[in-house]
């Protein structure tokens, strides 16, 4: 009877270190997004890869008109490191390229490759990490699209986890 509880009881503590590991990859991928597709290198971005780029900030007001300061890296920059056709190498049938943008609750938006290029468009769209300094909150994170200028925001998704960049077919 005794061997018995033993068993159990390792049984139980092996089953906990097991669930806690898994709980802690669950996090690990909440704090992540990937940049795939059409590109020269997948990219599995963490909100502290963002800190090591140039930082770029747009000032927004949210729904309830209050303004915050978001800061993040220019999209165009985070897809060039991930070796996306961007500035010269965009014409032709690279024109043709999109990215759908993910969150994690299953929200989608959309935008054409040459719309967030800089060497096409001087509009700013930043995938942010923070918010007025401080990294976003679980309900906004771990990225935030922000588009400077446009006048509704339904395209700023929160929640960001995945960008693909693909053809139109």
């Amino acid at each position: 009877m005794k061997s018995y509880k033993i068993i159990l009881l390792a049984s139980l503590f092996i089953a906990s270190l097991a669930s806690n590991k898994l709980f802690a990859q669950t996090d690990a991928k909440q704090l992540s997004a990937v940049i795939e597709g059409e590109v020269k290198t997948k990219l599995v971005l963490t909100p502290a890869d963002v800190d090591k780029l140039p930082k770029t900030t747009i000032t927004q007001k949210d729904q309830t008109e209050k303004e915050h300061t978001y800061t993040g890296a220019e999209l165009g920059l985070v897809l060039k490191n991930a070796g996306v056709t961007l500035a010269e190498e965009l014409k032709g049938e690279n024109l043709t390229k999109y990215l759908l943008v993910e969150a994690s609750d299953g929200y989608q938006v959309l935008f054409s490759l040459p719309e967030v290029d800089p060497a096409f468009s001087s509009r700013k769209i930043i995938l942010a990490n923070r918010k007025d300094g401080a990294l976003l909150s679980a309900d906004e994170g771990p990225f935030h699209i922000i588009i400077e200028g446009e006048k509704r925001k339904p395209r700023n998704a929160r929640q960001v986890i995945s960008i693909k960049v693909k053809f139109a077919n």
